[in-house]
Order: C-alpha cells, then structure tokens, then sequence
C-alpha cells in the first residue's frame, strides 16, 4: 500500500486523532543509570490492551503558527497516522503526539513521519527533536531508539495524578539532527 504524507492546512484539522491508536502491551522497560547513561532491560507483564488518550485541544491554530505544525499520513484519502510538532521552550521540536494506525503498521508510515519533523526541526534551525514515551510502551521504544533516538531522561511521577497510569514512567527520547544520518 501507498501512503502521502501532507503538512496540517486548515482543511485537515478535522483529521487529526482519527486513528485507531491502540497498542497490545506486554512488557516494560527496567530502567539502569549508570556514569549519567541510562540503559534499559525489558522484562514481560501481563497483556492488556491501551488505548492512548486524545487531548481536547483545538488545532485550528496550526497551519497559521510559525511555532506547530502537523503532518498526516494517508492511505487512499483515509488517515494512517500523524506527528504533532510544536518549538519546544528548549529550541528542539518537541513531538506532541505521533501515532500510526493500527491497521497501517509496518509499512514506514512512523519512519516517514520522524523524517519529516527531522526536516521541520532543520528547517526551523532547531537542534533537533525530542518526545516522550512510557516504559510499558516497548514497541514504541524500540521504534524511536531504531531511527536513532536516544534515551535521556526518565520521570517517574508525571503520571502520578492520573490513576490508570499512575505506575507509568515516562521516558523522554532525544535525536539530534547532526545524528540523524543514522537509522531514520
């Protein structure tokens, strides 16, 4: 299957978060800091299914915003996936959401939508990008590590209000565009 990737116009707004972003979870990383590296072994959880949560927050703003952007990814005009960038206070382009639909997996839709803030980041003079993920969300990990993204940091309380991930730990992926000749 062939998919287009197009930036976030006001006719799109409408399309953003209508993907089916749900994910089997079965396993979570072990986090290790050692000399100021972090490293990880996974180890196996019971299954359950998670489904993300959307946020409710208006998007018409962003194709007139110099500061977000959003590009979508389609498979015959139906959404397949999406990158929400915004200019983070710490000059990388910090990913707001990027999710592929279930049905659409592997096929290098995630891999074109990565390159695709790498260009926008580049193209904003940014160093490069930055997102955060959780520990039970291994696929993803592993994903983001396979384009080149590296493990910087880890919080283990910013869930801790929302009591269906409150043993959740975030976890906050950098890739640097003088890095990104690598894997993506």
């Amino acid at each position: 299957m062939k998919f287009i990737i197009k930036e976030l116009d006001s006719s799109m707004v409408g399309d953003i978060h209508r993907i089916d972003n749900e994910s089997d979870i079965d396993s979570k990383l072990v986090l290790c800091l050692e000399d100021n590296r972090l490293s990880y072994t996974t180890i196996g959880v019971p299954h359950r299914t998670k489904r993300f949560p959307h946020d409710e927050y208006e998007y018409t703003s962003y194709p007139d915003d110099p500061e977000k952007t959003a590009f979508l990814a389609y498979v015959d005009e139906q959404v397949a996936g999406e990158i929400i960038l915004r200019k983070n206070w710490n000059r990388f382009a910090l990913v707001e959401w990027i999710g592929v639909d279930r049905r659409f997996r592997r096929m290098g839709i995630g891999r074109a939508l990565i390159s695709r803030g790498l260009q926008w980041a580049k193209d904003n003079n940014l160093p490069g990008i930055m997102l955060e993920t959780q520990d039970n969300n291994v696929g993803a990990c592993r994903f983001y590590e396979s384009c080149g993204f590296v493990l910087r940091g880890f919080d283990t309380g910013l869930y801790g209000g929302a009591n269906q991930y409150k043993e959740e730990i975030a976890l906050f992926w950098y890739l640097m565009l003088d890095s990104a000749a690598g894997p993506v």
